[in-house]
């Protein structure tokens, strides 16, 4: 294994790793290398430019130049998590990143981690998967704080998956 290569300005032998051709003074280094400041500031436009486009790509009806106003789907709670129980890959390309009106009946109301959310009603007597509808708000979560278990609601939001529950984001009291 040669520890020589060539200067990329004269051509002579130089040590491999020199940072300077010590004939004739070029720097070896590549331009990301001479210039590393630059480089970072290139790294995170294309980073920001990529985290861009890929969230413009997850609009709420999947086309980033389309806005939806009126709800694509209208569902109990009770339907919802069945869907998913049964089946989360088809109830996901059937549901996932739709705005949807969802009714049912409050299991649960809180905060976790920040957030205020109520809790809807699978329909069993033990809780599998339930409706998890998470408001951002500061007027919907006033609404929010006016409701009790066991109340029936129609809620609008955007279905976001199941994780231990049905997650559905940006939600509203209808």
């Amino acid at each position: 294994m040669s520890k020589m290569t060539n200067c990329k300005a004269c051509g002579k032998e130089i040590a491999k790793g020199a940072k300077k051709c010590v004939h004739c003074g070029k720097d070896q280094r590549s331009f990301f290398m001479k210039h590393k400041i630059l480089t970072v500031i290139f790294g995170l436009v294309i980073l920001i430019v990529i985290g861009s486009v890929i969230d413009g790509k997850k609009g709420i009806s999947g086309s980033s130049n389309t806005v939806v106003t009126k709800p694509q789907v209208i569902i109990s709670s009770v339907d919802l998590a069945k869907a998913y129980t049964d089946n989360e890959v088809k109830a996901d390309n059937s549901y996932k990143g739709k705005l949807a009106d969802i009714s049912g009946q409050i299991e649960d109301i809180g905060e976790s981690m920040g957030s205020t959310y109520i809790t809807l009603s699978d329909g069993q007597e033990v809780s599998i998967t339930a409706i998890q509808c998470f408001f951002d708000d500061k007027a919907q979560i006033e609404k929010v704080s006016n409701l009790k278990k066991g109340d029936n609601v129609t809620v609008e939001g955007i279905i976001d998956g199941k994780s231990l529950n049905v997650a559905v984001d940006k939600c509203k009291i209808k």
